[in-house]
């Protein structure tokens, strides 16, 4: 298969992915979005990052009947740090909420710590969706009794399942308050594979993806390294995070330990994190958000329904050229059904 199609349960849209370029079609829908009880929010990270293990969740919690859809819509926090960003995560937020109090969805499973911590905050602003319940994805599949195999873990960390294994859980900053993430990625280890670090739960130390994300990049760096030290410190193989936004940062930016999602483990599918540059930087956005963007002084690529072409100093800034933005910004003319249907297969 080259590439997979999603109809976004929020927006009514139909977006399709083609594997191998990288490229992204949006095709608007003609009546909007339907009634959708409960939704998979997978978040920008992991659609970037890990679109297979998109497709792959969104099937088990379909199959599970714990979902009825899922979107691909971005949750916004991102967008503080655009120009104007308050003023314009605002107005995003106001249209997500929107869109959710008119599908009727009561129950979001999302997989970002990020995620959970915005759409809570949004959706209780507003007396429509004040009662929508957003849960995290690993409590969500520990609660259906999934494991992570410890001979399988061994066999993607060590390339030997019959081998020692030693795994250092790293806590997300959004999740310090409330411990949902940490505690459902260590109900799903293996027992006596993972060993804590000197800083967890609500002790722990940031990953530094958020400095990266505000351009404070040596900052971040040190940050990720301080992780790295103090999972070598316990003789760890390998950090596990629930955030695929900490895994990038800590596999790419310290050198002493491995770091791997816990989905990597759970569905025996590694990402490439040293190929992320051939991917959009994947995110979506309802139309009134993408209207109020100054586009030009974005450093980050933003799709959505009528989504304007991006600049050459955009391009330049994200280190693509302008023919492969024509294919991953199709955005900005609806694809036809068939369109999608080639890409998707």
């Amino acid at each position: 298969m080259a590439g997979c199609a999603f109809e976004d349960a929020l927006t009514g849209a139909t977006i399709a992915f083609d594997r191998e370029t990288g490229g992204v079609g949006v095709e608007e829908a003609d009546t909007g979005p339907v009634p959708c009880r409960s939704l998979f929010f997978p978040g920008c990270s992991m659609i970037t990052y890990a679109l297979p293990l998109v497709e792959a969740v969104h099937a088990t919690l379909r199959e599970a009947g714990e979902v009825d859809g899922a979107s691909l819509l971005c949750c916004g926090k991102i967008l503080e740090y655009e120009p104007h960003g308050k003023e314009l995560r605002a107005s995003f937020e106001g249209d997500l909420v929107g869109l959710v109090a008119a599908t009727g969805t009561e129950r979001i499973v999302a997989a970002c710590p990020n995620c959970v911590r915005a759409l809570r905050e949004a959706l209780e602003r507003d007396e429509r969706t004040a009662g929508v319940v957003v849960e995290p994805l690993p409590a969500v599949l520990a609660g259906l009794g999934y494991r992570i195999d410890r001979d399988a873990a061994a066999r993607l960390v060590k390339g030997d399942p019959t081998a020692p294994l030693a795994l250092c859980p790293h806590d997300s900053c959004p999740d310090r308050a409330t411990g949902e993430f940490a505690e459902g990625l260590r109900a799903l280890l293996p027992e006596g594979a993972w060993r804590e670090g000197e800083h967890h739960h609500r002790a722990s130390l940031c990953c530094g993806s958020k400095l990266r994300a505000a351009g404070k990049f040596e900052a971040a760096d040190e940050l990720a390294c301080r992780n790295g030290e103090e999972a070598l410190a316990v003789k760890a193989d390998a950090i596990v995070t629930a955030c695929l936004s900490c895994a990038f940062q800590l596999n790419m930016a310290q050198p002493c330990v491995q770091a791997v999602h816990y989905l990597e483990l759970l569905y025996q599918w590694r990402v490439d994190w040293t190929d992320m540059a051939s991917w959009v930087k994947f995110r979506f956005l309802t139309p009134g958000a993408l209207a109020k963007m100054e586009r030009e002084e974005s450093a980050r690529t933003f799709l959505g329904l009528g989504a304007p072409t991006l600049s050459d100093e955009v391009l330049a800034a994200e280190g693509r050229t302008a023919p492969l933005q024509d294919v991953m910004a199709a955005s900005d003319v609806a694809l036809s059904n068939a369109d999608v249907r080639a890409i998707a297969e």
